[in-house]
């Protein structure tokens, strides 16, 4: 060829020049491709891979009516759909009584079966029925559901409730045909629970487990009949472990490749890559007071006190290791991508910033208006010059009559002939970032003259027999309050004792109403209002010190995208609500 034959007729210097050229073109040829490629094309989230995640914990009941671990709820928000993914609309009647849903048509269930009213009715009334021991059980009683037609249910409630829309949206459905033939006694005993048919994004494939039957993992695979939108993750399996030590190895070493409930001590020993998505929760930390346990604590200025002496962003930034930027170490390393803010935001009230119809504290020690200019300010027990938070509350306690002994540096008061002692019995719950928080609360409140004692028990001892029986004086818990942010169960005084939930023990008929009339309110101002000066009204009488409001934190393998953190978490498990969303693989395709 005559191509050859030139090549040939080349020097050996030519030769070189020649093809010298010829990769220099051949190499600028690409890269004008390249850049034509990319300014024609876009990279977009593509369908495939395998996602795994760990947690602590075994599955049980993956049964949207049984469901009750963190286990269990996570696996029935991928396998199952609440009421509002299958509804085509949803609407209330003026006075709040009287919801209709309308399903959308051609809904399947995974073995191919129909999804009907039949299935929505059957879900509520096995909740409601006492044999079945729902953890919904309570939520659901004086609701009263039809069916109207195949594809429409009516709720019909005795007296209007506000917050109903939230119960719809946390209703997942439950198939008819799989359960109605068996007594709900005998549900827990049901191969259904662990090898779920529900409608959602996955489906139950398989799951493994030891000799000794510890589950090891849990497989699901994408369902395309789901209404929502199809995921792009193809495979999302489990794997489980005994402690948190074995889940962050298993990371570390790649067996998975992410895990939520992520602590400080995780981050901490995290070795490899990864992103940490971070969400605001309800979630609220406090020291709730048993003023019938302790006579000091009885005094409205030592409940100020303690609560005016804790610097909430200093105890944030020392217990979750949080800079003022909502940094840690961990991200200064450049070991990791964090997307949202780190580790807690201060709280000052029983709805914590964020969460729906929460109202500015006045309590921030900034906006407390106490003169000191003429108090006679003792000295504090240890040598350090306090702060003006401790200044306020020492001047608080001085004008209430508790003095420092000189023998014990703490504050005692003669009450009735008698001499109470300002000691209290702080309860905290065997959890480190608890514990830490106790010695911050211990190390501020001996700052102002209080003395200060710790017991720590088993989070599961607290929660069955302390909290049950009321037993202590002064306790350091955490409450969620969940989408509507109702304060109903939690300080509404006919929930003082077991099984309510005001840990405070706390009630004041102003209070009550305004809870009840926010509750049964037929527009969202109404209830606005009413909560917001029920939040003051409980901020104003101090039955707690409002601590902070931790963030969920989630660590993942970088090749997860498409993991949303804007809306706040008011459930762990409705972290995979926008599941559909996470992919792992990319794909260019023309703009």
């Amino acid at each position: 060829m005559w191509f050859k034959k030139l090549f040939a007729a080349f020097t050996g210097r030519e030769r070189m020049a020649f093809m010298i050229a010829s990769a220099g073109a051949v190499v600028s040829l690409i890269v004008v491709m390249g850049i034509v490629i990319a300014q024609v094309t876009e990279s977009v989230p593509a369908a495939g891979g395998q996602y795994t995640e760990g947690i602590v914990g075994q599955p049980e009941y993956v049964n949207p009516v049984l469901a009750s671990s963190p286990t269990d709820e996570d696996i029935v928000r991928l396998v199952f759909q609440n009421l509002y993914d299958i509804a085509d609309s949803i609407t209330a009647s003026p006075d709040m009584r009287t919801w209709t849903v309308h399903i959308k048509d051609g809904l399947t269930w995974q073995d191919g079966q129909k999804l009907t009213a039949d299935d929505i009715v059957f879900t509520v009334q096995s909740i409601q029925d006492p044999d079945a021991g729902s953890p919904l059980y309570a939520s659901w009683q004086n609701v009263q559901v039809s069916r109207e037609s195949e594809l429409e249910v009516q709720f019909t409630l005795n007296a209007p409730y506000a917050f109903f829309g939230n119960s719809l949206k946390n209703l997942y459905i439950l198939p008819k045909h799989l359960f109605a033939d068996t007594p709900p006694g005998n549900w827990h005993l049901s191969d259904y629970n662990l090898k779920p048919v529900g409608s959602g994004a996955y489906r139950f494939v398989s799951y493994s487990k030891d000799s000794d039957g510890f589950i090891t993992s849990y497989n699901l695979t994408a369902w395309k009949g789901t209404s929502g939108p199809h995921p792009l993750v193809q495979n999302f399996a489990f794997r489980f472990f005994n402690n948190d030590n074995a889940l962050v190895a298993a990371f570390n070493n790649g067996q998975i490749d992410g895990f939520g409930d992520v602590s400080t001590q995780d981050i901490a020993t995290i070795d490899r890559p990864y992103n940490l998505f971070s969400w605001r929760t309800s979630s609220a930390y406090a020291v709730f007071f048993n003023t019938s346990n302790n006579i000091a604590l009885q005094d409205p200025a030592v409940r100020q006190a303690l609560s005016i002496a804790i610097d909430r962003n200093d105890l944030v930034a020392q217990v979750f290791n949080q800079n003022a930027g909502g940094a840690t170490s961990a991200d200064l390393s450049g070991n990791s991508t964090v997307t949202g803010t780190f580790g807690a935001v201060p709280d000052y009230g029983p709805i914590p910033p964020g969460a729906p119809y929460y109202v500015p504290s006045s309590n921030d020690v900034s906006a407390v208006s106490l003169s000191t200019s003429t108090a006679t300010t003792t000295a504090s027990p240890t040598p350090e010059t306090p702060s003006s938070d401790e200044a306020t509350a020492m001047g608080l306690l001085d004008n209430a009559g508790w003095t420092v002994s000189s023998s014990t540096g703490f504050r005692a008061k003669t009450i009735h002939g008698n001499t109470i002692p300002l000691a209290i019995t702080l309860t905290v719950p065997d959890i480190p970032f608890l514990t830490k928080t106790a010695d911050y609360l211990s190390n501020a409140w001996h700052s102002i003259g209080v003395q200060v004692n710790i017991t720590t028990d088993s989070p599961s001892d607290i929660a069955a027999n302390t909290i049950k029986n009321r037993d202590y004086e002064a306790l350091l818990f955490g409450e969620t309050l969940g989408p509507s942010s109702d304060l109903y169960s939690f300080w509404d005084s006919s929930q003082r004792f077991y099984p309510g939930l005001n840990l405070a023990i706390y009630g004041t008929s102003q209070v009550d109403a305004n809870i009840e009339t926010a509750r049964a309110a037929t527009s969202t101002d109404h209830t606005a209002a009413d909560l917001a000066v029920a939040q003051q009204d409980i901020e104003n009488d101090y039955p707690a010190v409002f601590l902070y409001s931790p963030n969920y934190l989630y660590a993942a393998d970088k090749t997860l995208q498409g993991v949303t953190t804007s809306d706040m978490l008011f459930d762990p498990a409705n972290r995979f609500l926008d599941v559909g969303g996470w992919y792992l693989n990319t794909s260019r395709v023309f703009k």
